[in-house]
């Protein structure tokens, strides 16, 4: 069963959960948005299993949310920096009281 788009939608807030509303994505990035930028940061701190979390980052890259910046050449590899509309989204809002897990904290 497909779900129903909202790409067009008049409404922002619409619009952007067509591009990344689901859990994962969501969890994604708010863990960049505490500092997290490699695979295996995600991978460790959502216990996401590699593929699915390789298709969210591509989604997020597709949809101007994150950044894909390579950081190592042999072997090649990327990390993952929020953009400014990334940053828009996961930014904390006054009176907020998002945190980052106690299982991502220390690292």
């Amino acid at each position: 069963m497909r779900r129903k788009s909202f790409a067009e939608d008049r409404c922002p807030v619409a619009r952007t959960l067509d591009r990344v509303g689901d859990p994962w994505s969501m969890l994604i990035l708010r863990d960049a948005g505490f500092g997290s930028t490699r695979f295996d940061q995600f991978e460790a701190s959502l216990g996401i299993a590699p593929n699915m979390l390789s298709r969210r980052l591509e989604t997020l890259v597709e949809a101007g949310m994150l950044e894909r910046q390579l950081y190592s050449e042999k072997p090649e590899r990327f990390e993952y920096v929020l953009t400014p509309r990334g940053r828009d989204l996961v930014r904390p809002r006054r009176g907020s009281t998002a945190r980052r897990p106690a299982r991502t904290r220390a690292r």
